[in-house]
């Protein structure tokens, strides 16, 4: 498992030096621009505010059944928001690729494991060495997770706060629930500072995510590993 390991890394360093080095990658640009604007939503209200507008025109003509059932919005703007966020998620991860990283490191984790516990040190000092290059390959499944962040952290900001502009403004704050017979939307969640709407939100929303992100992966999981063992 090693030694192919090394010689993949070995076969990307060389291919790397051959190609020239590019001056502009018009790509990572665009990461890192969503990136800033992502913590430019998070820090600058009227920036938040105006996007949360420009959002939730739209999204609460189609789902804001003005105003009289919020649960209901509150549900399909959320699965809304995750479907999207998974599916960024999806098309930037390899999720094969991902699998067999995982495999590779959970092995050299235990691999580690036994020579430090049976005090074989000579096997423990190799196992050192390779460190790096575990971290370089854990580092690679990082990559996609934080591009995909980059870019739905700023729908899903806006989204938030085009929520709370909506709650904010129905009639009726006010909902029943097992524990509480008169809750309230925009009233905190105990002694957090986040409103009981958030709370109802993920109570709503997540399960459903959850569930079509399992679906999601085990179809794109599937079908990659079968071109890869296609093109094999």
């Amino acid at each position: 498992m090693i030694v192919n390991e090394e010689d993949n890394t070995e076969e990307v360093q060389n291919e790397a030096q051959a190609q020239p080095m590019q001056l502009f990658n018009f790509r990572r640009f665009v990461y890192i621009f969503m990136g800033i604007l992502a913590i430019m939503v998070m820090f600058d209200p009227k920036l938040r505010e105006s996007l949360g507008v420009l959002i939730g025109t739209p999204l609460f003509a189609a789902v804001g059944f003005d105003g009289r059932y919020p649960f209901l919005t509150l549900l399909f703007v959320g699965s809304i928001m995750i479907i999207f966020s998974t599916i960024v998620r999806d098309l930037l991860m390899d999720w094969v690729e991902m699998a067999e990283i995982q495999k590779k490191t959970a092995a050299f984790n235990k691999e580690r494991m036994d020579a430090r516990m049976n005090n074989k040190t000579t096997k423990l000092k190799k196992l050192d060495k390779m460190q790096p290059e575990i971290s370089e390959m854990q580092m690679r499944t990082m990559k996609p997770q934080i591009k995909s962040m980059a870019i739905t952290m700023v729908v899903v900001i806006s989204i938030f706060a085009a929520l709370w502009t909506f709650l904010d403004n129905i009639p009726n704050k006010s909902y029943s629930v097992p524990w509480a017979l008169n809750a309230h939307f925009m009233n905190n969640i105990g002694p957090l500072p986040f409103p009981q709407w958030i709370g109802v939100y993920m109570l709503a929303s997540i399960p459903i995510g959850q569930a079509f992100r399992l679906v999601l992966q085990i179809i794109t999981f599937d079908r990659r590993l079968k071109k890869k063992d296609a093109a094999e």
